[in-house]
């Protein structure tokens, strides 16, 4: 790289800092403030590579100067060289004795060297920060020349950014004026301004302390001292970027709650739009307000582009008027998608969604969307050998959300909630099984099903379709009182599945055979007939959404309470009475993120979920209310599916089967995170996990969760992920290796009719593709 260099110029290849202090004086913060500035001044290196960056911007602009119609329009490679300067080394030297100053060491110098490469032509600057004593704060005293600031500012005393005793900071004096401000807007102050208050530092007085005076600027202008009200609110829901004001006349302006719904061929009924904004013409100005306002006009979903802007009413220092301008979206759309599947039950095959959307139903931003899937799988190996050679899924779901809570009185309960919305939904799904009947032939003769054995006499080949039909209705609320906490509520969820067949005999062979060994024809099918009422609640909290943090959480906690009423099905349904199973239901989903800084963090998941009986002998959980584990947000080393119940070996070519779910879940992953640029990101993870029966069955059963012998039973995986940021997605990929297989020694031991057990998974990498974050 160095014929690249331009003669008689040394690349700065970085540099150190040591710092010199009294014994005992802490320098820890320093450090950190020193490295910072360090950092922000160098080229940076690669291991192995070293400065390519700057080999890379050479090499672009040698191809520019050759092809300057090819490369013209084209982002420059690399990164541009920053070349040894004194002043550079100078100008550095004197931040670091301005970043002594700001974090207190008043009494400080800066020196260097330096160390001269010559064979990759490069100088590197060695700093030695000397300082003395850090002064603390004594006092601070305030002089605020307006009474009306006077008033909001005392009542912040008590919670200071200067206590007395603190190391004196410039960003702690930084932060106490942004606080002055934020305390100012929030009491109608529009116009204030941290840089409207002004610090006074006195070193004299004492032994290294310091007497601070906080007062405001001489030249503040007068607005900014004044509670702005709010005079008149405009909103212009259908504009546009060829509009203005004056296009509009009187005709078009609609007088309601006082708000001027100026429009024509308004999106939105003009009492909706109300419903949306938290101010009203008298209000003083208010941050919050003008937030929740401008996050219910986003939950809306119907405008792409929002904007509120104050202006000042002529000859006025206290009043504002608001002008809101949205810009509708296309209110339809249809959206579709086409995809492949594999289970761990080794089937195949194509699947596909299609779904009509509209935004603004019945002109009150009400989000309806009619989704329609199918999907179709087929057993990889021979069909002539297979239990289940097909499976069809077939399903159709309406939604309709509306931004608002459909409750009596809402308008007394809107100022309490940020956003708030109900939600209505019906759908149905028919699971369609093709089973060949000539695979079952030990069960029909061993359970005497009689008519199958004639049908199979009849024709060796024959196959009968099993049918479960399921039809779901739900309605309920979802409301934000915060902007990181979200609560839903569903009082009514009732869903129902039916299985249909041609002879009643095939749910008897399904039943029988439906699950892992030393099952017996007793216990719960999941194709037993089943109305499930389940009310339940989800509370959501994401401090993310308050800004980037050192320590963020996320935490869903799911609550439920089931009743279960399961229907006999078979050929002797007439001899059995109906069941009901009370069960609560609860999922927790924990997560804590440690950020150290823009390209490096610890991301930690645990998630646990049950399901007990109440009031009831066993909790009967439907399937499709059962947890699964595995995948590309569980366990990477695995299939879906391909762990659990406990240390039960799955089965391939068999979808009759409960193998893969449980009602008792608990997984845990670590992932550290390292950014190399804005494009690649880099993390090594760990997964840990199970899933396992609980008291499902009268008796227990060998997949049942025991404290004893749960952690021999976890599965394990580990690997490295490479994650690509294209801006409107995140693509994963993930490279993992089981490293605990729990049913590793129970598939050896497996003799026929269990010749169909899958293998163990192969220890090697396994990969995974997917998108978005695993958590």
């Amino acid at each position: 790289m160095t014929q690249y260099l331009p003669p008689g110029e040394y690349l700065y290849d970085g540099s150190s800092a040591e710092i010199e202090a009294p014994e005992g004086v802490p320098t820890a913060e320093l450090d950190a403030a020193v490295q910072s500035v360090l950092d922000n001044n160098t080229n940076a290196k690669v291991p192995i590579l070293g400065y390519y960056g700057v080999y890379r911007y050479y090499r672009f602009q040698e191809k520019l100067a050759k092809k300057p119609e090819k490369f013209g329009d084209r982002e420059p490679w690399g990164q541009e060289p920053i070349f040894y300067d004194e002043t550079v080394v100078e100008s550095v030297n004197a931040l670091l004795e301005n970043r002594a100053t700001n974090e207190g060491y008043f009494v400080n110098e800066a020196t260097w060297t330096l160390d001269t490469n010559a064979s990759d032509r490069s100088i590197s600057a060695n700093y030695f920060l000397t300082v003395g004593h850090d002064y603390v704060i004594d006092s601070v005293a305030h002089y605020w020349r307006d009474s009306s600031v006077a008033r909001v500012l005392q009542a912040l005393d008590q919670e200071t950014l200067l206590p007395r005793g603190k190391r004196y900071q410039l960003n702690a004096l930084k932060g106490e004026r942004l606080r002055w401000q934020e305390a100012l807007r929030d009491a109608g102050h529009y116009y204030a301004r941290a840089d409207d208050f002004l610090f006074l530092v006195d070193t004299v007085t004492g032994t290294h302390e310091v007497d601070l005076l906080a007062k405001l600027k001489d030249d503040v202008p007068p607005n900014h001292l004044v509670a702005q009200r709010i005079a008149a609110i405009n909103v212009y829901p259908n504009a546009s970027a060829q509009d203005s004001t004056a296009s509009f006349a009187a005709a078009d302006t609609v007088r309601v709650g006082g708000l001027n719904v100026i429009c024509r061929d308004c999106p939105l009924r003009p009492a909706i739009v109300d419903e949306a904004f938290e101010q009203e013409t008298g209000d003083l100005y208010n941050p919050l307000a003008h937030k929740k306002t401008l996050q219910r006009l986003a939950e809306y979903n119907t405008f792409r582009y929002i904007a509120m802007d104050y202006e000042p009413v002529p000859g006025n220092d206290s009043l504002l008027v608001l002008n809101a301008y949205l810009q509708p979206r296309l209110r339809r759309r249809f959206e579709g998608e086409l995809g492949l599947t594999y289970n761990s039950a080794d089937y195949f095959g194509p699947n596909a969604k299609l779904a009509y959307v509209n935004r603004n139903l019945l002109r009150g931003a009400e989000l309806f969307r009619l989704e329609g899937e199918f999907s179709y799988a087929q057993f990889l190996g021979g069909q002539g050998e297979a239990r289940v050679p097909t499976s069809g899924i077939y399903g159709l779901t309406a939604q309709l959300q509306v931004p608002r809570l459909w409750l009596p009185k809402r308008r007394k309960l809107i100022p309490r909630v940020f956003t708030s919305s109900t939600l209505l939904e019906l759908g149905g799904k028919v699971e369609q099984l093709k089973m060949n009947l000539a695979q079952f032939g030990k069960e029909i003769t061993d359970n005497n099903l009689n008519e199958l054995a004639g049908i199979l006499e009849a024709d060796p080949e024959a196959s009968e379709n099993l049918s479960l039909r399921q039809f779901r209705f739900q309605f309920g609320y979802n409301w934000k009182r915060r902007v990181a906490n979200n609560h839903q509520l569903i009082p009514l969820s009732i869903r129902f599945q039916d299985p249909s067949v041609s002879s009643e005999q095939v749910l008897d062979l399904a039943r029988v055979a439906n699950l892992a060994p030393g099952v017996t024809a007793e216990q719960t099918s999941r194709f037993d007939r089943m109305l499930v009422f389940s009310p339940n609640y989800t509370y959501t909290l994401d401090t993310r959404l308050r800004g980037l943090s050192t320590h963020s959480f996320f935490l869903k906690q799911f609550n439920s309470f089931n009743v279960n009423t399961v229907f006999p099905v078979g050929t002797n349904a007439d001899l059995r009475n109906r069941e009901v199973s009370l069960y609560p239901m609860l999922e927790t989903d924990l997560r804590y993120y440690l950020t150290f800084n823009k390209r490096q963090q610890f991301a930690t998941r645990l998630h646990g979920g049950i399901a007990f009986p109440v009031f009831s002998d066993r909790a009967i959980v439907p399937y499709f209310d059962l947890f699964s584990i595995g995948g590309p947000n569980s366990l990477r080393g695995f299939a879906p599916r391909q762990v659990g119940p406990a240390a039960t070996v799955p089965f391939a070519n068999n979808l009759l089967t409960f193998g893969g779910f449980g009602n008792l879940i608990l997984e845990g992953s670590v992932e550290f995170r390292q950014r190399v640029n804005d494009l690649i990101e880099v993390a090594l993870f760990a997964d840990a996990g199970n899933i396992w029966t609980y008291k499902t069955e009268r008796e227990e059963l060998e997949t049942d969760f025991k404290l004893d012998r749960f952690v021999d039973q976890l599965a394990a995986d580990a690997g490295i992920g490479f994650r690509f940021d294209l801006q409107f997605l995140l693509l994963r990929v993930d490279l993992a290796r089981p490293l605990l297989i729990p049913y590793a020694d129970a598939a050896e031991l497996l003799v026929v009719p269990y010749a169909d057990a899958r293998n163990v998974p192969d220890t090697g990498l396994r990969l995974v593709v997917a998108f978005g974050y695993p958590f």
